[in-house]
């Protein structure tokens, strides 16, 4: 059975993993470019599979896993959709997920320092998914 610790900071993966996910999807389909789209699409694989892994985690050990609240959901798709408006240009797009990428990197990285008690297991999954983020932020400086 997992602690608090290590629960908060899978739904806290989880959660970012799922907004990311949902996001993509709205990106790509204002993208217009062959490689940024493919890009971004990988990158959406992985979090959808990381959203899978980590609700079967969640509740295979005893946790609720905690969903993006759809208030959330709406303003950032409202965002995206404001941003894209007028400029659904690469530089833009990828822009936007630079910027989301490095929103989840704060994220996770506060959830990780302030829960202190999680095992070395949680921990090194946490470190894992992290440096997996930056990896994606440095790909996508090639498209601004």
């Amino acid at each position: 059975m997992l602690k608090k610790h290590d629960i908060d900071i899978l739904n806290c993966i989880y959660k970012n993993s799922r907004m990311a996910s949902d996001c993509i999807k709205q990106v790509s389909e204002k993208c217009d470019d062959n490689e940024l789209r493919s890009y971004i699409d990988r990158q959406q694989k992985h979090y959808e599979s990381t959203c899978k892994e980590l609700k079967s985690e969640i509740e295979n050990s005893g946790g609720l896993v905690e969903e993006v609240p759809k208030m959330e959901t709406a303003m950032a798709h409202m965002g995206i959709s404001m941003k894209t408006f007028a400029d659904d240009s690469r530089n833009n797009l990828a822009k936007l997920m630079y910027n989301g990428t490095n929103m989840g990197i704060i994220d996770i990285a506060e959830t990780v320092n302030h829960c202190k008690n999680a095992s070395d297991e949680t921990l090194k999954k946490a470190e894992r998914l992290l440096s997996r983020e930056e990896q994606y932020a440095d790909g996508l400086k090639r498209f601004l």
